[in-house]
């Protein structure tokens, strides 16, 4: 059986591989020093979501948590000759998702990604609109929370919540009580980590009646999260 470290570092190489293929062109002038503000590149956002269009779970994880910046490997900065930097396409794309972005010029093909049939695309269009400063970003997510596909909800509960939007608060509470289990675990979550205490209310009574596993679990953590 492979170890995970083995995993790991086999998921690290197909995600090398994979933006390296991804961004063949991209130059270093589209890329500004780590976490600084950068113009938005629409070409750099396709050939990410086209990456990720149809990869398996691991690959998927990999990459999100490069979006949305949880135990991303590349946060460290400049590896000093690793193989993984030796690839200036990959290497580029990788801190141009990892700055700040702040207008809106990506926001419509997030907008659009956001509802697509692929979930991993899904799943990293909700996280980088999350991460865009910007009212339209935020304003896409809300809409997508009502949208008619539970997959789609799913994602923009994850969203907003990531984007820690306190106006979304009393949207994501009415989402607790959406007919899919995985939306209102997602919205849980997502109240959980915003820690608005007009929250605990009715996540005690999720907690109490829902009668999947997996949402008392994330109404139980996100009760135990707000102050």
């Amino acid at each position: 059986m492979m170890g995970r470290s083995a995993v790991a570092a086999l998921g690290a190489v197909a995600l090398t591989a994979a933006l390296s293929v991804a961004c063949a062109r991209d130059s270093a002038a589209q890329v500004a020093s780590a976490r600084s503000a950068v113009a938005d590149d629409t070409a750099s956002l396709s050939r990410l979501l086209n990456t990720v269009r149809g990869v398996d779970p691991l690959f998927c994880e990999l990459t999100v948590r490069a979006v949305d910046q949880h135990g991303s490997w590349s946060n460290w900065g400049p590896m000093s000759g690793s193989a993984l930097e030796v690839d200036s396409a990959s290497a580029a794309l990788v801190r141009w998702i990892q700055n700040e972005h702040k207008d809106a010029n990506v926001v419509p093909r997030l907008r659009t990604a956001i509802r697509d049939s692929d979930g991993c695309v899904r799943r990293v269009a909700g996280s980088f609109l999350a991460r865009v400063e910007h009212a339209s970003a935020k304003a896409a997510l809300m809409d997508a929370l009502n949208d008619n596909r539970a997959e789609v909800r799913e994602v923009a509960a994850f969203g907003l919540g990531m984007a820690e939007h306190p106006p979304a608060v009393d949207a994501l509470i009415r989402t607790l009580r959406d007919d899919s289990p995985r939306v209102r675990g997602a919205a849980a979550w997502a109240l959980g980590g915003l820690e608005n205490k007009k929250a605990v209310p009715p996540l005690m009574t999720l907690l109490a009646r829902d009668n999947d596993a997996k949402v008392r679990q994330a109404a139980a953590w996100a009760i135990g999260n707000i102050k």
